[in-house]
């Protein structure tokens, strides 16, 4: 089955999964292209596949960017944990006057 040159407003809408109010947005402010034909907006199957790997590819950058950001200053190393030694015993207080009996 051929895949048509042209799509309407509810076909562009299914194939980038969004909604038709979404669509008309971007078409009206040129970020997406298309043509106004009568009342009705027409788009190219190619220029829709532009866009949307435009998108993409704008969205990852941004995406790498903010991690890059994020990730040398953020690292903190903590020293080794130590190694472990015996410790002497702390010498206790003697209880010699304690009242305390069993």
């Amino acid at each position: 089955m051929d895949t048509p040159e042209t799509l309407d407003v509810a076909e562009v809408a299914a194939l980038l999964r969004a909604e038709s109010e979404t669509i008309m947005q971007l078409a009206r402010r040129g970020e997406l292209p298309g043509a106004r034909i009568g009342k009705s907006w027409v788009f190219l199957r190619e220029d829709v596949i532009v866009f949307l790997k435009n998108q993409i590819a704008k969205d990852t950058e941004k995406r790498r960017r903010e991690r890059t950001a994020l990730s040398p200053s953020a690292v903190v190393i903590a020293p080794p944990p130590a190694k472990n030694r015996r410790k002497e015993v702390p010498v206790l207080p003697s209880l010699q006057n304690s009242t305390y009996q069993r």
